[in-house]
């Protein structure tokens, strides 16, 4: 696998988990919950906020501005870390997941907003080549 394959995948991995826990650390009015492991993965996925899919959003986007990959890589790839974490906190205590079906289904429709931002990076990136090679429509 190519380096920079592997660094794209890394960062849009670091970058969807921060998009999911970094509103935890400055919204006030969000319920706090528990778990075995990560109590602040739980907190960020039950409390998911507009500035969550914000973040997911301008995640996916920053990261195709500078990639070459598929956007629906990028997107499955922001969401990678939450369904090993589920796995982890499973493995320490079999009740903390109980439905963890349904919530690994939820982390695949949270890994839309990434899509979103990166085919929004892709059609700027196709606008602008198109700007500089001088096509015109007219």
């Amino acid at each position: 696998m190519k380096t920079k394959r592997i660094i794209s995948f890394v960062t849009i991995a670091i970058l969807g988990m921060s998009s999911i826990v970094l509103p935890v650390f400055f919204l006030d009015d969000l319920k706090h919950y528990d778990s075995p492991l990560f109590p602040l993965i739980r907190t960020g996925i039950e409390g998911i906020s507009m500035y969550s899919l914000g973040f997911l959003i301008f995640s996916g986007f920053i990261v195709k501005l500078f990639s070459d990959e598929s956007s629906w890589k990028i997107g499955l790839m922001s969401m990678v870390l939450f369904p090993l974490a589920a796995i982890c906190e499973m493995i320490v205590d079999l009740s903390s997941h109980s439905i963890f079906p349904i919530e690994f289904i939820l982390y695949g429709l949270y890994s839309i907003p990434v899509i979103i931002g990166a085919y929004l990076a892709q059609s700027i990136r196709w606008f602008v080549m198109k700007i500089k090679t001088g096509y015109n429509n007219v």
